[in-house]
């Protein structure tokens, strides 16, 4: 295959980079290296305008670049931003947030990009996971080496909160082998795997509610800065009296809002993961807020939301994002604001261009840096009609 000596350009979206030839060809490297690196690249496809390839050598390092702390960092590649400080991964995933932005809305609402974005980071850039997946083999955590099949022991991970890194090793030890999805609680430090049928609490604090989980559910991994993820939202929604949460899992926002003293209506697909929020609203004496477990794909779902005529609408959906579901939405008459958290801004951006053809703004972007020594982070968009 062919190989290039190249000067890394810039990163783009999913951790990838850009460099390019001294013809102007573009050529699209695989994640792990970073502005202003001189590599040696080998080609592995041509395309009809870009080549893609992945870096065989380096020549140069970029300024910052330091020893990975982890000795499995160049081999599972679950935190391959780890070889820079933490700073400068910020700067280069905000600088990543506004490009992508602009490119995903498109020559016809580029415009419409927000000038500047909201900066939240991470209170912990190590061990701030309170849930992550692990293979358990020979009763052993493991984790799945990079582009290739068989995994690696892995006694404690870096990512990891410091009671599920201390925990998994003695839990893994009773478990067949497969992959399992563990949690622990920052209330209590249970620590669980995702075929137990405990529940786990996970407490927002501002609010003096706890979400009630199983190990198995989705809840934001980083849970420090979930709390102001969440005060986030609620700040810019504490105008309006009713409140939709759509994708609500176990109520992140939903039970916080309703503690607030909004009308909240919690819609959520995943039976076990409305139960939980259920549990936690009785619990808490929330009489306010209504869930609804239901398909947002479905009429009836939709019908639900629009029936209850929110004020604000807050929208959390998976990284494949919601899709032409929400279109109809674009249009009713009581919505005044959105909040739309997403955990991939091209397919959000994809999403939002039916309420910008409607007459909806952007009025404010923030980006929350859930996933410190990777490439992911979560954005937050705000709506307003025009």
């Amino acid at each position: 295959m062919q190989e290039l000596e190249l000067t890394v350009e810039r990163l783009i979206w999913r951790g990838r980079a850009l460099a390019r030839l001294e013809s102007g060809q573009v050529v699209i490297l695989e994640p792990g290296v970073f502005p202003g690196e001189r590599i040696l690249a080998q080609v592995t496809k041509s395309t009809g305008d870009h080549l893609q390839a992945r870096c065989t050598r380096l020549l140069e390092p970029a300024e910052h670049r330091q020893e990975h702390p982890c000795p499995l960092g160049d081999l599972c590649g679950g935190c391959r931003f780890g070889v820079l400080p933490y700073q400068v991964q910020v700067k280069i995933k905000h600088q990543v947030l506004q490009t992508e932005i602009r490119r995903a809305l498109g020559r016809k609402w580029s415009g419409h990009a927000p000038e500047e974005i909201l900066v939240f980071s991470s209170p912990e850039s190590w061990g701030y996971r309170w849930r992550g997946q692990t293979e358990v083999l020979d009763g052993r955590p493991h984790v799945k080496a990079l582009g290739r099949n068989h995994p690696l022991h892995c006694p404690r991970c870096l990512l990891h909160a410091p009671v599920l890194a201390v925990e998994l090793p003695r839990i893994c030890q009773d478990l067949p082998p497969g992959r399992y999805t563990m949690a622990a609680s920052p209330l209590d430090h249970k620590v669980l795997a995702h075929t137990s049928p405990e529940w786990l609490k996970l407490p927002l604090e501002k609010s003096g509610i706890s979400l009630q989980v199983r190990p198995g559910s989705f809840f934001q991994a980083n849970w420090r800065l979930n709390q102001d993820l969440v005060q986030y939202v609620l700040s810019r929604l504490a105008h309006l009296d009713s409140l939709a949460d759509l994708y609500a899992g176990a109520g992140n926002f939903a039970l916080p809002c309703a503690a607030g003293g909004h009308k909240v209506l919690a819609l959520e697909s995943d039976s076990r993961a409305a139960k939980g929020a259920l549990r936690a609203a009785r619990e808490g004496g929330l009489n306010n807020l209504r869930i609804h477990t239901g398909d947002l794909r479905r009429r009836e779902a939709m019908q639900t939301v629009k029936k209850f005529a929110p004020q604000g609408l807050i929208l959390d959906p998976p990284r494949s994002g919601a899709g032409r579901n929400l279109q109809s939405l674009a249009g009713l008459e009581s919505l005044q604001r959105l909040a739309w958290i997403s955990c991939d801004v091209v397919n959000t951006c994809r999403d939002l261009k039916p309420f910008l053809e409607a007459g909806w703004r952007i009025r404010e972007a923030a980006m929350f840096d859930m996933f410190p020594q990777t490439w992911h982070m979560e954005a937050v968009f705000v709506l307003g009609k025009s």
